[in-house]
């Protein structure tokens, strides 16, 4: 399996790479031949603002979402300065520079799998597996256990370079926007160019030396403290007419981390081996579009898309138990715009596949360890997991020309279909056990049966709004209807959306919204989520050589989650505001109430039976529930300024307040500690008792944000500054409370005095509750700067020399309560880029 995927892989990327190349070198032989007929090539524009703001968006378009200061080239990662958008606390943490997976965010308090992400038009959602692909786990992605393969919550990962617009929405968003809680981040792929070929080759390259890094471990071993990686970046883009009407794109871009580590084995019970290895990330694009227009009112088009990504991993004190988290994930899309005399119609059909799976060198795990003359030794791996997502879904989006009725102005109105069907395989796997004392050998025997599951997801929306004016008065109400056969739930959300301009002409207008959105079952909840396994135990005792059996093909519990009955999760939401433009200065500000409901919750309990055997029983609830309350504003402006350069400015800022009780896939599992049970929906905080639910959102919660973006353009546009500068208050964080016995108010349940635990026991000690401390996480300032300076430009080729300084004052920010977990410092990026 493995050298399949490595030989598919290799040949996606060999064949899109020639296209590149190919018609790259087409195109010059072209312009050489009539070079008179080429028209004169200008390179960025400053962004102009909007004619008319629109409240609760926010956009990056262009040039300025290619030339921003972006480390990961993502979609996420371009989205740093807008205010309302919240970034994970440990989204640039000192210990993990060597990563280049996209930056996790929310919006509204919702978690960052509750967003919508669309591409194009369609879904780019993982409703799967997507609880993170973070090093936060030393041993994240592979665990004999776990059926399942962290993975992240975006399907692709696209490149900035591909894309003509991001935009955010985070209130009073459109009713053909479904399948979320929180916000929508939609992307649109630029189309080729008309006028003549054109050729760019970008590069870009950082190190660990170019980082001052704050905390780290020059020896570690493991891949959530990375004292040392390099990461170099390569795209390359060709696109230009093949004919009056038909336009071709093809492109091709890598980026590759190399994360040096401590490779640690076992040699005895407390005794390693080190030697020096290397952990790698790798994200790829291969990327080609064709865009015909037969006539004046219709376009067609055609992409593809093969977005791989690889995470290469080990586990610590494991020889041989190296393994790779892949996501083999292709796209093909159709579309077709038709301008009509009634309005325009686009129809678009899409075939996605996609899964985050794990390659592993071995299915066998083998441990011996001996407590008398303090050998031990293991080595091994959990086995491989593939998971095959694959998507078919058809849409038609309508929406009319300008209506000269007396009160109707606009009507807008799609349907759209979505069929999935996910296959899910775990490899057998065995893990081997010896332990030896001074009396007995203890031999352990698991076995953990292949297993093989499937499913299938049908989704069904239509949506459809309108523009009513009266006046000064334009009142969009809306509604969506959604039906998915998981849940079997028929789901119905009003949108409703009013502007009053105050003035007749976008100077002042006020704004309100009152909507509801629906979110989307997570899949992984109709999935096993542990492995059956198979046990069988042997003693020999040393002293007469006789060896018992005491285990005897004892079968795992079942935890498969019961699911009937679930309510689909919503978001209610009310908001109100005011935007307008004075001149070339635009303005918003919002107040924004979210109440999500209904929110996903897990329960896992035992069942005892009287002859002393027992069972477990896992099933979904709807008992999550949140809040946020946010207000926002944004000042933005663009003017030229003459000798002194060209400018964009955007400043904004977001206050919030967030009460989230919708926990993690497996929180509340049943535990059991020293024969004592945990009750899970209690909890001890700051040593005091109290509801898990009224614990504050341990991430994505900084109380205030504010936001400086700032674009220049110098001496006839041959040196470029951009700025993002973002300042994030001081937050609150949770860690485990861990004490002694004798300092807790009744006890733990080891009940030690010497070993501090985070299990304490209630006033009965029938039961213990997990403790917590809250902890405070450093604020502060941002500011990243990108600089390009054109060494050579002429009317065919421009040369670019293009410079990042991360975190440019060196500020000392928190990423988590932990002592000394804070951002990276100061730290360089150098790149080029030529374009022809």
């Amino acid at each position: 399996m493995f050298n399949q995927r490595r030989l598919k892989k290799r040949a996606c990327r060999t064949l899109m790479v020639l296209l590149v190349a190919g018609y790259a070198g087409n195109a010059t032989a072209e312009e050489k031949e009539a070079p008179q007929n080429r028209p004169e090539y200008s390179l960025r524009q400053i962004t102009v603002l909007d004619e008319k703001r629109v409240l609760g968006k926010s956009d990056l378009k262009g040039d300025s979402l290619r030339a921003m200061p972006n480390y990961t080239g993502s979609i996420t990662g371009a989205l740093k300065g807008m205010a309302d958008v919240q970034f994970s606390n440990e989204a640039e943490s000192s210990l993990t520079g060597g990563e280049i997976r996209p930056p996790q965010i929310s919006i509204n308090g919702a978690k960052p799998y509750e967003n919508a992400f669309v591409v194009d038009g369609v879904g780019n959602t993982n409703t799967f597996n997507p609880s993170g692909l973070g090093a936060e786990n030393n041993n994240s992605g592979a665990s004999f256990n776990d059926l399942s393969v962290h993975g992240a919550e975006q399907n692709l990962f696209y490149d900035t370079s591909l894309l003509e617009s991001v935009s955010v929405y985070s209130s009073n968003v459109p009713a053909q926007y479904g399948g979320f809680t929180g916000g929508v981040v939609s992307a649109e792929i630029r189309d080729p160019r008309a006028d003549r070929w054109h050729f760019s080759l970008t590069g870009r390259h950082t190190r660990s030396e170019w980082f001052l890094l704050r905390g780290i471990d020059g020896d570690s071993e493991a891949p959530d403290n990375q004292p040392e990686f390099s990461k170099y970046s390569l795209t390359a883009i060709a696109d230009g007419p093949l004919s009056d009407n038909v336009g071709l794109m093809v492109a091709a871009s890598r980026q590759h981390s190399v994360i040096p580590l401590d490779r640690k084995e076992r040699v005895g019970m407390t005794e390693y081996s080190y030697d020096e290895d290397d952990q790698h990330r790798i994200g790829e694009n291969y990327f080609l579009k064709l865009v015909a227009r037969p006539s004046e009112r219709l376009k067609l088009s055609v992409d593809a898309t093969y977005a791989p990504y690889e995470e290469k991993r080990w586990r610590a004190a494991w020889a041989e138990s190296d393994w790779e988290i892949y996501n083999e994930a292709y796209k093909l899309n159709i579309g077709a715009d038709w301008t009509t005399d009634l309005g325009v119609v686009k129809a678009k059909a899409a075939y996605l596949q996609s899964g985050y799976s794990r390659d592993t060198e071995t299915s066998f795990r083998y441990s011996y360890s001996n407590s008398v003359s303090r050998e031990g030794e293991q080595y091994g791996g959990v086995g491989d997991a593939v998971n095959e997502n694959r998507r078919i879904s058809f849409k038609v989006d309508f929406d009319s020309v300008p209506l000269k009725l007396p009160l109707l102005k606009n009507v807008s109105s799609g349907i759209e279909f979505a069929s999935e069907s996910l296959d899910m395989w775990n490899e057998e796997a065995v893990a081997n056990v010896y332990v030896e004392s001074a009396t007995q050998i203890l031999h352990t025997l698991t076995r953990y049966l292949e297993y093989d599951q499937s499913k299938s997801l049908a989704m069904l929306g239509y949506y459809a709004s309108a523009d009513l004016e009266l006046g000064s008065l334009l009142v969009t109400p809306g509604f969506r209807i959604d039906y998915d056969d998981f849940t079997g739930n028929t789901d119905i959300a009003h949108r409703m959306k009013a502007e009053f301009d105050t003035f007749g002409n976008s100077m002042f207008r006020l704004v309100s919204g009152y909507n509801r959105y629906y979110g989307t079952a997570l899949r992984a909840y109709a999935f096993d989520r542990y492995r059956p396994y198979l046990n069988n135990q042997w003693k020999t005792v040393k002293t007469t050589g006789v060896t018992t059996q005491t285990i005897t093909d004892k079968v795992s519990a079942d935890y498969s989650f019961e699911t009937d009955g679930l309510a689909t999760p919503y978001s209610d939401e009310v908001m109100g505001g005011i935007a307008g433009n004075i001149g070339n200065l635009g303005y918003g500000f919002k107040a924004v109430r979210r109440d999500h409901r209904k929110q996903l919750l897990n329960r896992v309990e035992r069942i005892d039976y009287p002859d002393g055997s027992c069972d477990y029983r896992s099933w979904m609830t709807n008992e999550g529930k949140g809040s946020y309350e946010g207000i926002s504003a944004d000042v933005s402006c663009a003017f030229d300024a003459g000798e002194w350069g060209r400018h964009s400015l955007t400043l904004g800022a977001a206050k919030s307040w967030i009460k989230t009780f919708n926990g993690n896939y497996y929180d509340n599992a049943f535990s059991e500690n020293n024969g004592v049970e945990r009750e899970y929906f209690m909890v001890f905080y700051n040593g005091e008792p109290m509801l898990r639910a009224a614990m504050l959102a341990d991430n994505y919660n900084a109380p205030l944000a504010i936001t400086f973006t700032w674009q220049g353009s110098f001496f006839n546009d041959q040196l470029r500054l951009y700025s993002v500068n973002r300042w994030r208050d001081w937050s609150k964080g949770l860690k485990a409370d861990k004490q002694i016995s004798s300092a807790t108010p009744y006890g733990t349940t080891s009940g030690s005095n010497t070993s501090p635990s985070s299990y304490w026991l209630n006033e009965t000690g029938s039961r213990y509750y997990d403790a917590y401390v809250i902890g405070d996480i450093a604020g502060g300032f941002m500011s990243d700067l990108s600089v390009e300076m054109d060494l050579y430009k002429s009317e065919g080729l421009t040369a670019t020399l293009t410079g990042d300084v991360y975190n440019l004052f060196n500020a000392s920010i928190g990423t988590s309560v932990a002592e000394g977990g804070t951002v990276r410092g100061r730290g360089y990026y150098l790149g080029f880029r030529c374009e022809l």
